[in-house]
């Protein structure tokens, strides 16, 4: 009996979680540890965390068990716990350009959608052979971390059989506005297992997200965090798409790029080839018609915006054009907390029964609270023999 526990010791010491290279790490402060903390960039040998009281070396940190103690190399007096960050933390903690979603949010908005990716059926057959158009993915091979991603992606796809291809066209994804990433690794969450047979072709992959968005520098911040998140591991997932100033997704998916993934890789569904679209945008009104042409039957369309007003404009548009569109919900998310809460709003048009005149109604629904700022409007792709009920 001692002999086989021993041996069950030895095991789970051997692969215990350790901090290895290219790892994140939450350096906490062990004196106040919700208040002082410092998020490394992947661990690498001759870089350091400064915290303010002394450099952590990487080195040091690389091979520890988590939530080991670490001192500072200047004074033995200030220790540190190394932690495995969340994904909370680490989009809080990390550079910004823009202002982040903040994780709790983007969540909940992910969850609104209602998106599920499952494995995809797969077959003998041939591989696309239309190489598609260049995409925004910005890899450094002189950067140590990039190579390691480039390197282990190519091992990956080797290790994969080469003509398999996926039964259905894969489930595409878009998402209008990059920003700091916080929505992108949300999203990447949710449809990630689809991608569990992806060898490199387009041809095997289960979903797709395109991100979009008009800032470069926003959209470089945007991959950095995504591909630094756990080692790359959602870096196949995403397609980058850096817009010029004037575009936005109605000419992006008339152009050549959205042609490719709807014609090609989308089989040229007449239908559509888009299961769901996030806008965190300005005006997300103004491409409310070219979405809703490519969006499949069902599929959702979550607008983000700071005032329900924006929402109110976008579901007048839809009523005045006869855009098939449903505003399902409108939920408020609570300005400050980010803690990842919202409350319901009742938005729609009414008529005054004592006068007969039209109004507006735009408040919270009473009594309907989940403990969060600003306004997610749901909307859902009608059938296309719908006749959507016009405003005048």
């Amino acid at each position: 009996m001692t002999v086989k526990y021993s041996k069950i010791c030895l095991f789970s010491k051997r692969f215990q979680h350790t901090f290895q290279p290219f790892d994140i790490v939450l350096a906490r402060s062990l004196a106040k540890p919700n208040e002082k903390f410092h998020l490394s960039q992947p661990l690498q040998a001759g870089k350091t965390i400064n915290t303010g009281n002394g450099p952590l070396k990487h080195e040091d940190i690389i091979g520890k068990p988590y939530r080991s103690l670490l001192t500072t190399a200047q004074t033995s007096s200030h220790k540190y716990m190394l932690c495995k960050p969340t994904m909370e933390d680490y989009i809080v903690n990390r550079r910004r350009e823009a202002q982040p979603i903040y994780s709790l949010d983007a969540g909940l908005i992910v969850q609104l959608s209602d998106i599920h990716v499952d494995f995809p059926e797969m077959e003998i057959g041939d591989a696309l052979t239309i190489e598609p158009p260049h995409s925004f993915q910005r890899l450094h091979i002189d950067d140590p971390f990039d190579e390691r991603l480039l390197r282990n992606l190519t091992e990956r796809y080797e290790s994969l059989r080469q003509d398999l291809r996926t039964r259905q066209p894969p489930k595409q994804y878009m998402e209008c506005g990059t920003g700091h990433g916080s929505l992108t690794l949300n999203i990447c969450r949710a449809i990630h297992s689809g991608n569990a047979f992806y060898n490199g072709n387009n041809s095997t992959r289960g979903a797709i997200l395109h991100s979009l968005d008009r800032n470069e520098k926003h959209l470089s911040v945007g991959i950095r965090n995504l591909k630094h998140y756990e080692k790359g591991m959602y870096w196949p997932d995403v397609e980058f798409h850096l817009l010029n100033n004037m575009d936005g997704p109605t000419l992006w998916l008339k152009g050549e790029v959205g042609s490719y993934y709807r014609d090609v890789v989308g089989c040229q569904n007449a239908e559509g080839f888009l299961s769901g679209a996030f806008l965190d945008m300005p005006s997300p009104e103004l491409h409310l018609s070219a979405i809703a042409s490519n969006l499949l039957t069902e599929c959702p369309l979550v607008v983000f915006v700071p005032s329900v007003m924006q929402l109110w404009d976008c579901l007048s548009l839809i009523k005045r054009q006869g855009i098939p569109l449903s505003l399902t919900r409108v939920c408020e998310l609570m300005a400050g907390s980010g803690g990842g809460g919202m409350r319901e709003w009742d938005l729609r048009r009414t008529f005054v029964r004592e006068t007969g005149q039209e109004s507006m109604v735009v408040r919270p629904k009473v009594g309907i609270r989940v403990v969060g700022g600003g306004f997610i409007g749901l909307f859902k792709k009608l059938p296309a023999d719908s006749v959507v009920k016009q405003w005048t």
